[in-house]
């Protein structure tokens, strides 16, 4: 029961740090996609960090080499 405890705080932990991180970011112009519509930090948050997270983050980036977007897709097992 420990253990689970555990990792439910340890995957709680880690949503909130991507969330501040998501928000910092998105704060800065950088624009956040989740299934190609436009979310919010806590949405993709919500949906990237979880047990066998089905999303992958794509970076896509400017002309000067900086995030422009990070765009969160499901990822389909073929």
């Amino acid at each position: 029961m420990y253990e689970e405890n555990r990792e439910t705080t340890d995957l709680i932990n880690a949503r909130e740090n991507m969330r501040l991180l998501l928000e910092r970011m998105s704060s800065q112009g950088v624009k956040l996609f989740v299934d190609g519509r436009a979310a919010l930090p806590k949405e993709a948050a919500a949906r990237a960090v979880c047990e066998d997270s089905p999303y992958m983050a794509d970076y896509v980036l400017g002309e000067a080499g900086n995030i422009e977007q990070i765009r969160f897709d499901r990822v389909h097992n073929c």
